[in-house]
């Protein structure tokens, strides 16, 4: 074999060995959430792993809503991966909405033993440790929770993250609260409101009972992508969301779900 046709084997291996991935180890490059609707008008059909994406709640009585869209998006990206989930707040959470309660999260498919729960001390601590945790391809995604107004959420801080989550493959969902939209290089933005949940048909109205949950979920930023609105649930035994109704701007009207009903489990414990 001459010595050109050995260096274009030896090429030809490596390219190989390079591009293989184990079948079962296969990743692929967006996640679905299950809704045409909304992956059509995302680019490559679903929201990108490799990329930073910011979840606000429309108001501040929309946060309990916004934490469950947020533990749903969780359950979407890591339903083919053994790998946890870090979620990190700080050691005083940024809102007065309590720590997160293992059995409503449990209750929308994400198990608390999934997740790793970090508590650094200030905003610029909550953003060092996301942006270590995406080095370390240790998590199937990083989940950070920050006041949108805090100083520390800059467009450098943000850009931080969107290239930690490049280089790792990992998908970054940062819950900025009920602020207004920021300075940010986020791939996505998603506004979620409250709406009431399902009617389930085999019970009676007076029990109370809560059905699938529901959100009006707008997406005011789509980087190479279009911005739409719909309101959507969600199915734990599928682990996908699903369309209600759909509306064609974020304008439409909605229900606005009551702000304290006992007979859902919350996603946050305050006491």
């Amino acid at each position: 074999m001459s010595p050109a046709s050995k260096e274009h084997l030896i090429a030809e291996l490596k390219a190989r060995i390079a591009g293989h991935t184990p079948v079962a180890g296969r990743i692929t490059p967006v996640f679905s959430l299950g809704v045409p609707e909304i992956d059509g008008v995302l680019p490559e059909g679903g929201m990108k792993r490799g990329a930073l994406h910011e979840v606000a709640a429309a108001a501040y009585r929309d946060m309990g809503a916004a934490t469950g869209f947020l533990a749903s998006l969780a359950v979407c990206v890591s339903r083919h991966s053994a790998l946890p989930v870090l979620w990190c707040e700080t050691v005083r959470p940024p809102y007065d909405m309590g720590r997160l309660y293992g059995p409503g999260l449990s209750a929308f498919g994400l198990e608390p033993q999934r997740i790793v729960l970090a508590l650094p001390p200030g905003d610029a601590d909550c953003l060092w440790v996301m942006e270590e945790a995406l080095h370390s391809h240790a998590f199937a995604a990083v989940i950070g929770e920050l006041d949108g107004r805090s100083s520390a959420l800059s467009l450098t801080a943000t850009r931080r993250l969107q290239l930690a989550a490049e280089a790792s493959g990992t998908p970054v969902l940062l819950f900025t609260g009920h602020a207004k939209e920021g300075a940010s290089v986020a791939v996505t933005r998603w506004r979620v409101a409250s709406v009431p949940s399902a009617v389930l048909s085999h019970v009676e109205e007076k029990e109370m009972l809560p059905g699938a949950a529901r959100w009006h979920v707008a997406l005011t930023r789509s980087r190479g992508g279009q911005s739409g609105s719909w309101l959507v649930g969600w199915n734990t035994m599928e682990v996908a969301f699903s369309a209600v109704a759909w509306t064609a701007d974020a304008s439409s009207e909605r229900n606005v779900a009551p702000l304290h009903d006992p007979a859902v489990i919350p996603f946050r414990q305050t006491a």
